[in-house]
């Protein structure tokens, strides 16, 4: 068995089977529980989905910049990532379609080795890497592209590609036909390119702009093909999906314990991150914490839980309140998103308590009807009609769960118009749920507006891919909420508290029945009376050798 201290240094900008050994279940795998197998095959399942004659111009993202030369940490552009695995910023991927057993020919373009950067940043891959580990078939420096591909996508019928910078570019070029561009000759002859301040910004400006001078009828939206390959989760997917959930999880769990009234939202949000990092057997055979957050955490105390994306984390928590925390951790790739909501001082009030149950009875009927087509199964004996048997889209089950919310509220003498939006516009105006993957929302091809658009007008936006039925092999989550505002129009007991509770859900088939899971005993977890348990459990904390451990008040 190697020590580590014998492990080789790292060959890759990234790790590998070689330099980082307990990370890796395999030689084979390219990434920590994704082989390079698995990477060739989505990109040929790809090709194979597009008519002859296609090429595919997939870019890598760059570094983004807080201040300054002040850098953010790194993170792969996500369709990228799921084509290749190759982690390292300002790279472009050219696949050409092939009559040949492989299905497509690999261009890489990507950064040459730099004994200088790597001495500052780490190594590099290089071309030769590129090769050898990654399995292009060309690999060339990223210097070289603006000259390589005009010529490698000019004989193409289809160019599947996604232009980064559309909206900047056309600014540009207007500004050069304002009476600002006439009179300044300066201005007048400068490249559109130098409206962006830093190398990537000028490289993706310049691929955008070879993009644009292709014919309108040859450009095609690559986001939308790979959101469809995404869509659907392969086992190793679904292996590392789980890991993620396990590992957030676990930092939920301790982040009830270790919560007290007095502290702050940010205390709160800085050990959830602690213990999502942290390193801990959950039971999969799998090692290492997640290596960042999937998304930025909400901790909302109190009335602060009214507001859905409460990320200033700035308040202290009161005696009596409940905290709502929105967090994942990410794990190899992939993310977690976990909703709990739990009374600081361990004990839900009356209120809260009925309010809470509420909630989650809405969850537990949506749930029921994704495992077995009805919201209220008669007993273990029923037939299973769940699944892609149940011929659920994600838009029908977030109506029939403002139905619920709104029979649920109805019953704790909450005054609804029968035939008014107030649950969807007021009370829960976020939707049910949302496919989760390599994305916190998981990959749909569509632009930010259109999607807001969705998110504002469900019953009419029948576009959106989230009308697909669900199908085997897609992840999705389930969160209900309920946020009522100080508003006479509602019992007073419950103003300013607000409940979210999220799970998520692997749409399965197996054995010829049609049934979705989410993991054993996930029921028991999100009852009233486990939450209130965790709380109590963890009581009191104590400092030893630099590490926090948690002391449960059962020991003491």
């Amino acid at each position: 068995k190697r020590t580590y201290a014998s492990i080789s240094p790292p060959r890759f900008g990234q790790p590998d089977p070689v330099s980082h050994p307990h990370l890796f279940g395999s030689p084979d795998e390219l990434t920590p529980g994704i082989t390079r197998d698995e990477f060739h095959q989505r990109r040929k399942k790809l090709m194979d989905s597009l008519p002859d004659g296609s090429t595919v111009v997939l870019r890598a993202g760059s570094v983004k910049y807080m201040s300054g030369n002040i850098f953010y940490r790194f993170r792969q552009a996500s369709d990228f990532w799921y084509l290749t695995g190759f982690e390292e910023p300002d790279s472009v991927v050219v696949l050409e379609k092939k009559q040949s057993p492989k299905g497509y020919h690999m261009t890489f373009f990507s950064s040459p080795r730099d004994a200088h950067k790597e001495l500052w940043e780490g190594p590099i891959t290089g071309q030769e890497g590129a090769v050898k580990h990654f399995g292009a078939d060309d690999a060339l420096e990223i210097g070289s592209l603006t000259r390589q591909l005009p010529n490698l996508i000019s004989a193409s019928s289809h160019v599947y590609a996604d232009i980064h910078n559309a909206s900047s570019l056309s600014a540009a070029q207007s500004s050069r036909k304002s009476l600002m561009g006439l009179l300044d000759p300066v201005f007048t002859h400068r490249p559109i390119h130098t409206v962006s301040n830093t190398p990537s910004e000028r490289l993706s400006f310049e691929v955008d702009s070879i993009l644009l001078r292709l014919a309108e009828r040859k450009r095609k939206n690559l986001g939308k093909e790979v959101a469809t390959l995404r869509r659907v989760k392969s086992p190793a997917e679904r292996r590392l999906m789980k890991g993620a959930a396990k590992r957030s999880a676990r930092a939920h769990t301790l982040t009830m314990q270790y919560a007290q009234p007095g502290m702050s939202e940010a205390e709160l949000e800085s050990w959830f991150q602690h213990k999502c990092a942290q390193s801990c057997d959950v039971g999969d055979g799998l090692n290492g914490g997640c290596q960042r957050l999937a998304y930025v955490p909400v901790v909302a105390s109190g009335r602060n839980a009214l507001t859905i994306h409460h990320t200033s984390n700035d308040q202290q928590i009161r005696e009596g309140e409940l905290v709502l925390i929105d967090a994942g951790g990410e794990w190899n790739g992939y993310a977690s998103d976990i909703t709990r909501t739990f009374p600081v001082s361990g004990t839900f009030t009356a209120a809260q308590k009925v309010l809470y149950q509420a909630v989650l009875n809405v969850q537990k009927k949506c749930i029921s009807i994704l495992c077995t087509g009805s919201p209220h199964p008669t007993s273990v004996s029923t037939p299973l009609n769940g699944g892609e048997a149940a011929k659920m889209t994600l838009p029908a089950l977030h109506r029939m769960s403002t139905k619920f919310l709104a029979d649920e509220l109805t019953s704790l003498g909450f005054k609804l118009d029968p035939y008014g939006r107030e649950v969807e516009e007021r009370l829960y105006p976020h939707l049910v749920g949302h496919g989760v993957g390599i994305d916190l929302h998981e990959s749909s091809g569509m632009r930010n507006d259109e999607y807001v658009f969705y998110q504002r007008h469900i019953r009419i936006a029948h576009a959106h891919p989230s009308h697909r039925r669900l199908v085997e092999g897609q992840v999705v989550t389930v969160e209900p909420g309920v946020y009522v505002p100080a508003d006479k129009r509602y019992p007073e007991e419950f103003h300013n508290i607000g409940i979210r509770i999220e799970a998520r859900f692997l749409e399965r088939i197996a054995a010829g029945t049609n049934k979705s899971s989410s993991g054993r005993g996930l029921d028991r977890k999100r009852s009233r009376c486990c939450i209130e348990r965790r709380c109590s459990e963890g009581g009191k904390f104590f400092r030893t050798d630099n590490r926090w451990d948690v002391c449960s008040q059962a020991s003491k």
